[in-house]
């Protein structure tokens, strides 16, 4: 067995040891804190750098989309505003034509716009009609649009008859209770020639309604519009 001064000398030898590398990691320590600082990398300074730039760029970004928006939103304020204003001025002057002309209007029905455009086919033609109620009123106006083409054929005066000549009668009803687009088209016979074109809403009796019809007449030529040509390089 060992003897008590023996397992002293050892016991002291291990604290002697651990001390020791305590020791010396405590001076690589020092000698470490004291060392001056490595260079930064030029490649993460670089990095650092474009990101900083990115991130004012993308704030400026932001702020320059704000603004804009509040621009878009002022100007689309403004633009209301004056459709309004421009609504309102259209129904007076509507009001008033009512008054001078009440033949133009019926149960505060009036024919507002009529268009004809010309297809490529230039015997196709594709027509709109804008109607409008002129009246406060709590039901709806129904009846039917009636388009007339006057003209000739063969030099013989004819008169066309478009409800019979579009895809489907429906696209010919209106119920609106302040105003209503109704839009079709038609193929003209060959060699008929358009002189003017004749609208009319037919409006039957009833339930709050009167039996009414309501009529403009207008020149082909000023209301016929052609297609856009296409522009094609000359040979």
């Amino acid at each position: 067995m060992l003897s008590l001064k023996t397992l002293i000398n050892r016991r002291f030898g291990y604290v002697g040891l651990f001390g020791a590398m305590a020791l010396g990691i405590l001076i690589v320590l020092i000698i470490w804190q004291r060392q001056p600082p490595l260079p930064p990398d030029p490649e993460l300074v670089t990095l650092k750098a474009d990101n900083q730039a990115l991130t004012n760029a993308l704030a400026k970004l932001n702020m320059t989309l704000d603004i804009e928006r509040e621009i878009v939103i002022e100007m689309n304020n403004t633009l209301l505003s004056l459709q309004t204003e421009s609504l309102e001025q259209q129904l007076a002057l509507r009001f008033y034509q009512k008054v001078m002309a009440p033949e133009d209007t019926a149960n505060g029905v009036h024919i507002e716009k009529v268009i004809l455009e010309a297809g490529m086919n230039k015997r196709l033609v594709r027509f709109e009609v804008l109607v409008a109620q002129l009246e406060k009123r709590k039901r709806y106006i129904k009846g039917t649009v009636i388009l007339e083409v006057i003209g000739s054929l063969d030099g013989q005066p004819q008169i066309l008859n478009i409800s019979s000549m579009v895809k489907s009668k429906k696209d010919l009803k209106v119920s609106f209770k302040f105003f209503q687009h109704i839009k079709s088209e038609f193929e003209l016979p060959q060699k008929f020639i358009p002189e003017r074109v004749k609208v009319t809403i037919k409006m039957p009796r009833q339930r709050g309604q009167k039996a009414a019809d309501v009529s403009q007449e207008y020149p082909w030529q000023e209301l016929i519009k052609s297609p856009i040509a296409l522009m094609l390089p000359s040979s």
